[in-house]
């Protein structure tokens, strides 16, 4: 996922994600698959994680292993092969204004009730605006609403914990506290300028 920070623009973001991708696509031989400013029609990530069966378990109970069929995909793919290389897998790669990862942890195996939580939480099912959550399978006693925040200055991560554990209390589920799977801007930022400084 490419972001623009700093000066930089979403144009120049997306430039760098097709560029990678065609790369990946050609030298590597990799399916490669564009989302946000760098596909053409503004494709989002969860539209092709879906479409490739990324969200659906494959495996016993709630659990996902194994790769891709390597004989089609369910989509083509905007650089590279049409078939997977079980040893490569595939790229989705794209460029889209800062997203925060936020995700909170539920004490709970039951991944149905933690899914309603997540569709509850999640801007698509009429809960928090720019705010796309799923639930899944942390361990065995454990199950985590993921969240990506598009616009984090508008809805932020304690805003998300509010909400998560208002609708858990609702199910006598308890809650963790959640964290954030990602560096801040404010942080990005700050590394790279202390990096360069010493070049």
């Amino acid at each position: 996922m490419f972001h623009p920070l700093a000066r930089a623009s979403l144009d120049e973001a997306a430039w760098l994600a097709k560029a990678v991708a065609r790369d990946l696509g050609t030298t590597f031989q990799v399916p490669s698959f564009l989302y946000g400013a760098a596909h053409e029609e503004g494709r989002r990530a969860d539209a092709i994680r879906r479409e490739l069966g990324y969200f659906k378990p494959n495996f016993s109970g709630n659990q996902w292993a194994g790769g891709l069929n390597p004989e089609s995909l369910a989509l083509k793919p905007d650089e590279g092969p049409d078939q997977v290389d079980p040893t490569k897998g595939v790229v989705v790669i794209g460029a889209t204004p800062w997203v925060d990862s936020f995700n909170i942890p539920i004490f709970s195996s039951d991944l149905a009730a933690v899914r309603g939580i997540a569709r509850r939480v999640s801007g698509r099912g009429g809960g928090l605006p720019s705010v796309q959550a799923m639930a899944l399978a942390h361990s065995e006693t454990v199950v985590e609403v993921a969240c990506y925040l598009l616009d984090p200055n508008k809805v932020g991560g304690d805003r998300v914990q509010v909400e998560v554990e208002r609708l858990s209390k609702e199910e006598g589920l308890t809650v963790a506290k959640g964290y954030f799977t990602d560096l801040s801007q404010e942080n990005i930022i700050r590394t790279y300028l202390r990096l360069v400084s010493f070049v």
